[in-house]
Formats: structure tokens, sequence, C-alpha cells
């Protein structure tokens, strides 16, 4: 669906009249075809479609936002919901000249702009903007790639149209024979996007109970500590006590009652625990009895991309690799891994490491990650991490005596979408490890 100039001035009225003025922009979804904007006005959210291009070019207003069959992320999407989201709407309005819609909004006490261009079956965007309360205005040029800070004062934004195109001279008594519904294009894109059922159990729910059940597994083992009370065990000269997954220490000048006595308000605390996991599995439990074993259905029509020249280049510049990029040194009874660099390091993770295998990272610093890899049955040890510290260290270039380091299991981790090499941890444990000589391993 094409909307021509007339036919975009027709939405833009509706749009005014609607008394959208005001509003807080909310959700932000997208299709492979359209962005859609959520608006809550007083009394009612309101939802904003804009064409991304080839063939699906205008402005709809629709009561609801796109089915979740139909939704799609992709940059640009995300870049639209990293500025708009929370802010609050002012005014659309379209240019006197040629197809280009203007979207005014509030954010940081300050108009801003979005301006959507739609030229030869492609979209083109300009937004001025700010990254930050009090921080000179940018601009960014879809066609360019790259934001700015512009010299001068801006008097109109569409100008910087001209550039690629906008016309000072079209027919504005052209309007298309019909002005479909989005109610219709929703619908012809459900059909056009041949949706299957994919039969699978829901992951989510099944996790949660696997995580629920081992959480129960350590809480039970309060009887094993409950057997030692009732066999009224010594507990003196014991610094740790171990029992299953549990470490009870007995720090300080601890007479025998006080430590039977954090013995047994261990075990009042797993008794609790156990109470509360056991209810919680059983909701778990009857959510997955009555759960549809179905997916959602996902679209699978090629996403409709903006002319965004910074994604062009990156597309250039990054080439795909195929070769492994990280190192791995073979030692007596372990392995560890080097990434090479930022795309070795995600190789090294996902290829070469299992969940159970350490993650080792300079703390606060920018370094290449390690993995040890220990036999089966065999626990990570002080020389073996200070040798992993060593060779993190090595290949990061860092030379200190004492290297301070991160580290925790992979299961721990988590890849950043788009940025390699990065990743989100927790459970992390801090260590300062003295360095080892690695002349005997590593040849230069």
């Amino acid at each position: 669906m094409i909307q021509y100039y007339l036919d975009l001035e027709t939405q833009v009225k509706n749009i005014k009249e609607n008394s959208l003025s005001q509003g807080q922009i909310q959700k932000l979804y997208s299709t492979a075809y359209y962005i859609s904007l959520s608006v809550r006005a007083p009394g009612k959210t309101w939802h904003l479609f804009f064409g991304r291009g080839s063939s699906y070019e205008g402005l709809w207003l629709h009561d609801s936002p796109p089915p979740a069959a139909l939704r799609r992320k992709d940059s640009f999407l995300e870049y639209l919901r990293r500025h708009l989201s929370s802010c609050s709407f002012l005014d659309v309005s379209l240019d006197k000249y040629d197809r280009i819609v203007k979207l005014t909004y509030q954010k940081f006490g300050e108009v801003q702009s979005f301006l959507w261009f739609w030229r030869g079956r492609k979209l083109y965007f300009l937004h001025h903007y700010q990254d930050q309360p009090e921080t000179p205005f940018k601009l960014l040029l879809s066609w360019r790639g790259k934001a700015f800070v512009p010299g001068e004062e801006l008097s109109d934004l569409y100008e910087y149209f001209d550039e690629i195109g906008r016309h000072h001279d079209m027919n504005h008594d052209i309007s298309s024979p019909e002005l479909y519904s989005m109610d219709k294009l929703l619908q012809d894109e459900l059909n056009a996007s041949l949706l299957k059922d994919v039969t699978s159990t829901p992951t989510f729910l099944q996790r949660k109970k696997e995580n629920i059940e081992d959480d129960l597994r350590k809480t039970l083992q309060w009887e094993k500590l409950q057997s030692i009370l009732d066999k009224d065990e010594t507990l003196d000269h014991i610094y740790e006590l171990k029992v299953g997954d549990h470490k009870i220490k007995f720090e300080g000048e601890l007479n025998p009652y006080e430590r039977r006595n954090l013995l047994f308000q261990k075990i009042k605390k797993l008794k609790r625990g156990e109470t509360i996991l056991k209810e919680r599995l059983g909701n778990v439990v009857e959510q997955l009895a009555g759960k549809n074993l179905t997916k959602p259905r996902q679209s699978q029509i090629p996403i409709i991309k903006p002319i965004w020249g910074e994604e062009k280049r990156a597309q250039i510049m990054a080439p795909k690799k195929s070769e492994d990029e990280y190192k791995v040194f073979i030692l007596d009874g372990f392995q560890i891994g080097i990434g090479l660099n930022a795309q070795g390091n995600d190789q090294l993770r996902n290829r070469w490491a299992s969940k159970e295998d350490h993650w080792i990272h300079l703390e606060g610093l920018k370094s290449t990650h390690g993995i040890i890899k220990l036999n089966t049955a065999q626990t990570i040890s002080s020389e073996i991490l200070n040798l992993g510290a060593s060779i993190v260290a090595h290949f990061s270039h860092f030379n200190a005596d004492w290297i301070p380091i991160i580290y925790t299991q992979v299961k721990n981790l988590k890849g950043v979408s788009g940025a390699a090499g990065m990743v989100i941890y927790k459970k992390e444990k801090h260590l300062k490890c003295p360095k080892v000589n690695l002349d005997h391993l590593i040849k230069e």
C-alpha cells in the first residue's frame, strides 16, 4: 500500500483531530512492513503505523498494536525504542512539498524531531535529538549514516532531504484509488507470512520447573544436618561444616551451645525454604499441565530496512570469518582456552566451552577471555586459577606481579546481542592471583 501526498495529508489531519498532542509514547513494535508507536492520549491509546518502504509507504492511525505473530526486531526498531520510548508526543506534520512526515516529541524538556521520507520505494529518515540532558543537539541523516553536531542553527529540517531528491514541484492532487485500513493491511501481511505452528514444550516454564526442583533438592538436605543434631555429634574444633551443597562456618570463639544453635538456625531456614519451593513447584506444574504446547507463530518475511548508511558500511567492513580465533593450552589434567580477539572470545564460549567450565576476565580492565576446562570430578584449585589468570594477563598485555580477576562458570554468562566479545555475568567471584612464569608454556 503506497500513500500519495493527498493520502498523507488526510492521515495527518485525522491524527490532529483525534487530539494525540501531549500524549505519551509508550511501546514501540515492528513488523516486516511497518513500525508502530503506541501513544497514550487522554482516555485512549492510539497506535501510529509508519511504512518501512518498498511498497509499504505512508502513515496510519489504528486502535490496536500489530499482532504478536507479526512482531519482529531489528536495529531500526531498537534505535527508535532507545530514543522515543516514554517521551511526550507533540505533533505530526507534513512537508509542504514532498512525502515527508515530521514527528515531534519532547524529551529532556526539549522539542526533538524524527522525519520519515518515502522516495523511490525506499525509506530515508532524519533524527534531530539530544543524547543526554544539557548536551548539544545531534543530527542523524540515515543516508550518511553517522550523527554529527550541526554547526549552525537549524531553520528547516526538511531542506536536508534536498540532497537526496526532495521534490519542490510534486503534484499534490493524486491520491490512492482506495485507502486500505490497517486491519486489512495487517491481515495481508499475516496471509503473506505463511505462518506455521511449531510444536514444542514451553521452554521457559520447563526451565523454571527444573531450577525449582534443583533448589528443592538442595533445601531437602536439611535432613542430613538434622541427623547431626539428633546424634549429638560434637562440633568442637570445626571451622567449616560441609554437608551436601551447604557450608556452615563457625567463626570466632563459639561455645558448643552456640555452634549447635547456628546449625539449628540453618535447618530452620531450609525448612522454611522447602515449604515455599514446594508451593512454587506446584504452581509451575499446574501451569505446564494447562499450557498450549505450541510456540507462538513467527513471521518469516524478510524485514524491509530503511536506507541507513552506517549499517551498509558495517556489513562491508565486517566480513564473516569461519576459522577459529582462539588458542587452547593442553596441560596436565586440564585445558585453558584463550580468545585472540572479540570474535574469538565468542567462539571460545559458544563452540569450545561447556556450561560447567570456568570463565576468567581481568577485573575492571579490558582483556581477553579465558576458559578453564577441567577433567570430570576435578575441582578448580588456586594453582589452576593462578595459571589461568597469568595466561589471560599475558594475552591482554597486563604486566603486574598480582593479577585482579573475576571468574564464574560459563553457565552464568550471557552474550550481548550485536556486541562481539561482550558478556553479562552473575555469581562472579573476585580474586587477586600471583603472576606465574609462563616461559615453559608460551613460546614467543
